[in-house]
């Protein structure tokens, strides 16, 4: 069973500036950090460098619920798929999305403040700024949710949070260890005017799980009244037993937690289609992240070591990898010859997008009334791209790399907008114009017969947006979701895998003394600067489609980008064949050697040992 969350009552007033003071000067300003950036989602370093940034970030949570009003805010402390050594804090704003992009420099300034006098300087200046304060200098109401994963060091680094968090007269919620989905549902869901009317509100871990599970099983049940198809549904063999690769991280337990509901949904008589969930890599197998996950499946392209555990043959036909902190999902298995597949964020936004499309198209044949797309980033790739185009026939954006940045644009573009990262990070967002079309079609089609295809239709549409995570990526949500959409059109992975061929291709990265001399255009598909290369770059592109008679198919890419980390630049390329992406790659590391300051000997040409 969930536990519940523990509520810690804020002091009755903010602590006095001598008493705040010093809890932040306990913790200074580790000498060996230059500064804190703030990366795609919040703070990540190795975890004996935080105890400074996070005494500080509980108070820009308080100060953050207060110029909201009050809505309750999170922090997730986490860094997700990087090894046991490191930690960070994800925050959730009100909506219980990322933080809003506004505030991220304010987070920034009060990370780096020098000392507590500067801290509680730009805190003032700040509370001033944006009107959180009353005439006598109190803060409205304030609430902090706080959720960790399951590394040594993630329960003190919360502890620091709560007490400065409290310090300011904030209430904290604390629901222990969590995956990151699940923090940020919480928030979302805590300030319940924001959620959509067919969303039940719930706030905590039971909650979670019921919604996503009963939102499931209503969508499997719609694969049993279709006429014509053997009665309905009928899940294949291969697909019977769904391993998760838990990462060694939270998700396992989390997972296992869940299995529960499955339990009850079989004796309440909803077993058409469920699959047996078998979880492995739990906190303690093995260690966080290595060999195995989200990560280092989709990048290492080969199947996660099973740590205490002897899973072969039939029982790796139908598996998944979380992350550390379970927002991510890939898909993979081995065939009849061993030989592994992989299925990840492109091609999860391929089906998901497809299935929404289909049934918005049995309602609304004209595909007029609900504007659909994917966001894709410069790493997806290039064959799923032209697959969503020609095939899906859905809208496809570019955004820059970064959930932060699709995120905003599937809100920005689409009324229905899927977003999945090639690392398997992503959801499906629903705008108003998609709940008008929902209600339209209920009143249009009360009192047609329940097996009528656009009836069906509607109910698969109506339950998508409780099953899908409205916030952030969430692995265990999209893990469902992925998985009824087989049971419903009668896959397994070998079929899904088949729907297109992926392009080889090819990452690097090269030294550079200074990674500001290259700048890129706004979705990163291009180098704006130095000249030279962009222009070196697409010469050499031009030149490998011309050795590989690319005509009809995807055209051979490579993009260049700088690391938001360290001095370095990020290199992609892909071809139609794995020696001409390692070619263009390799090119394209020669030319920002010879034009960007490259640091050391001229790069060796990359060689991959797969075909």
């Amino acid at each position: 069973m969930s536990a519940l969350p523990k509520i810690y009552r804020g002091n009755s007033t903010p602590l006095p500036d001598a008493e705040l003071a010093a809890l932040i000067d306990a913790y200074p300003k580790p000498s060996r950090l230059s500064e804190y950036s703030y990366g795609t989602a919040g703070f990540r370093y190795e975890a004996s460098l935080l105890p400074c940034a996070f005494v500080r970030m509980g108070i820009f949570t308080a100060l953050r619920s207060a110029s909201l009003g009050g809505e309750e805010v999170g922090a997730m402390i986490t860094a997700s798929h990087n090894a046991e050594r490191d930690n960070g804090m994800k925050l959730a704003d009100s909506h219980g999305g990322m933080l809003d992009a506004d505030w991220e420099e304010h987070a920034v300034s009060l990370a780096n403040a020098p000392d507590s006098k500067h801290v509680l300087a730009l805190m003032r200046t700040l509370a001033n700024r944006v009107g959180t304060t009353a005439p006598d200098g109190k803060f409205p109401p304030m609430v902090v949710h706080i959720g960790r994963d399951t590394r040594s060091h993630s329960t003190p680094l919360a502890e620091l949070v709560i007490r400065s968090a409290r310090a300011m007269g904030a209430t904290v919620i604390d629901h222990g260890t969590v995956t990151t989905p699940m923090l940020h549902h919480f928030v979302m869901h805590a300030n319940g005017h924001m959620l959509p009317m067919c969303i039940p509100q719930r706030c905590n871990e039971g909650g979670y799980y019921e919604i996503v599970a009963m939102s499931y099983a209503a969508l499997l049940r719609t694969g049993g009244t279709i006429v014509g198809v053997g009665g309905g549904c009928r899940r294949l063999p291969s697909a019977s037993t769904l391993v998760i690769d838990g990462a060694c991280g939270i998700g396992a337990i989390k997972v296992d937690e869940f299995r529960r509901i499955f339990a009850r949904l079989s004796d309440e008589g909803c077993t058409v289609g469920l699959p047996s969930l078998r979880v492995v890599n739990f906190p303690g197998d093995g260690p966080l992240n290595v060999d195995c996950g989200a990560e280092f499946v989709q990048k290492q392209q080969s199947p996660p070591k099973f740590y205490g555990d002897s899973a072969s043959g039939a029982s790796r036909q139908y598996v998944t990898s979380f992350d550390g902190d379970a927002d991510r999902v890939v898909f993979h298995y081995e065939d009849g010859g061993g030989e592994f597949h992989l299925l990840d964020g492109d091609k999860i936004a391929v089906l998901v997008s497809s299935f929404i499309q289909d049934e918005l198209r049995c309602i609304d044949p004209d595909g007029t009334a609900v504007k659909c797309g994917v966001v894709q980033t410069a790493y997806a790739n290039g064959s799923s791209t032209l697959y969503l185009k020609n095939v899906v026939k859905t809208n496809v954006v570019i955004a820059k790399t970064g959930v932060k940045f699709v995120h905003a644009a599937a809100h920005h573009h689409f009324d229905v907008g899927v977003y999945f990262e090639a690392n398997g990070h992503g959801t499906v967002l629903f705008g108003p114009k998609f709940y008008d079309f929902i209600a339209s079609a209920e009143a249009r089609l009360r009192g047609t017969p329940r097996h009528d295809r656009a009836n069906i239709a509607l109910r698969r549409l109506r339950v998508l947006p409780a099953l899908v995570n409205q916030s952030v990526g969430d692995a265990m949500s999209d893990m469902m979701l992925v998985d009824a959409i087989l049971f419903l059109r009668g896959w397994d992975l070998s079929t899904w895998a088949s729907l297109y061929s992926d392009m080889p291709s090819k990452q690097a990265k090269i030294k550079v003394a200074d990674r500001t001399v290259i700048t890129t255009n706004d979705n990163e598909t291009a180098a704006t600067a130095p000249v030279a290369l962009q222009i070196a770059l697409q010469a050499a592109m031009d030149a490998m489609a011309t050795q590989e008679n690319a005509k009809d198919g995807p055209k051979p890419r490579c993009f260049v980008r700088p690391s938001g980390t360290e001095d370095a630049v990020r290199v992609y390329a892909e071809a139609n064949t794995q020696k001409g992406a390692d070619s263009l790659a390799s090119e394209a590391m020669i030319l920002i050697h010879k034009l960007c300051g490259g640091v050391g000997a001229p790069p060796q040409p990359l060689i991959t040992n797969r075909l």
